[in-house]
């Protein structure tokens, strides 16, 4: 892959009726901690009323060079009452698990088999859980809640501290991907900048499509090296047409 290609990757948001590849600025965001990966598209002046789309109408949301794009976020729009009109907010599929209610006395089970239900209840088929004996519950109660108050109480009911996500439309409790290849960003390369806030290490690339948080990377720098799991990722597009991305990481003192 060339230079020129790399600085000048392009947002492809796809809808029921549009493919929007200009008069749009976007902020992807994708982390461990906030469960859901999530997509801002906020429309310039050109396409504002222009487009229109409803509540939970699938959208896709592609990051590429050329012709070649790669999937960033497959999901949902969410409809606001007040800026549809100007923004399309975009959320994974985890908003499934938001949207139902949980509440149910479940007896003689394991972690799996309260997870397996809340799952079928969000309409989910595709998963990949945790394989470990956790031990069986005599009683789990379950209150009012939704999927994901759910399954976080399931964690905390078995002292579990299993991270959960979606990737590619498949549900992953306890797990990740099978990650084939680790790719590397190098100083004086393609990373742009490496700061330290806190706890955790900003590195400012290009738009790379294909790394997501909870996975492997491997860093060449003269302020960090190694191999590490990613925390967060954010990209983002502005109206002059430039990506840059923000890979989150944590590392020693």
């Amino acid at each position: 892959m060339g230079y020129k290609e790399l600085i000048s990757p392009e947002f492809c948001v796809s809808m029921e009726g549009y493919e929007i590849t200009s008069g749009i600025e976007v902020e992807f965001f994708s982390s461990k901690e906030a469960r859901a990966d999530w997509c801002r598209v906020e429309l310039t002046s050109q396409l504002q009323g222009i487009i229109t789309y409803k509540d939970m109408e699938r959208a896709s949301v592609e990051l590429g060079y050329g012709n070649d794009y790669d999937v960033l976020l497959n999901g949902y729009c969410r409809r606001a009452e007040s800026d549809y009109w100007k923004e399309i907010i975009i959320r994974d599929a985890m908003v499934n698990l938001e949207r139902i209610s949980i509440k149910g006395t479940f007896v003689d089970c394991t972690p799996q088999d309260i997870i397996h239900y809340i799952l079928v209840q969000g309409g989910i088929a595709e998963y990949k859980l945790d394989s470990r004996e956790y031990g069986k519950k005599g009683t789990f109660i379950a209150g009012q809640q939704n999927g994901i108050e759910a399954i976080e109480q399931v964690g905390a009911a078995w002292d579990i501290n299993n991270n959960f996500f979606f990737r590619d439309g498949i549900f992953y409790w306890g797990c990740r991907p099978k990650q084939e290849t680790i790719y590397t960003l190098e100083e004086n390369e393609n990373i742009l900048s490496l700061k330290k806030y806190g706890g955790l290490y900003e590195l400012e690339t290009f738009g790379i499509p294909w790394i997501h948080h909870s996975q492997d990377v491997e860093i060449l720098h003269s302020k960090y090296s190694g191999i590490v799991n990613v925390e967060k990722i954010i990209i983002k597009s502005d109206a002059r047409g430039y990506t840059r991305m923000y890979i989150y990481f944590k590392g020693g003192s």
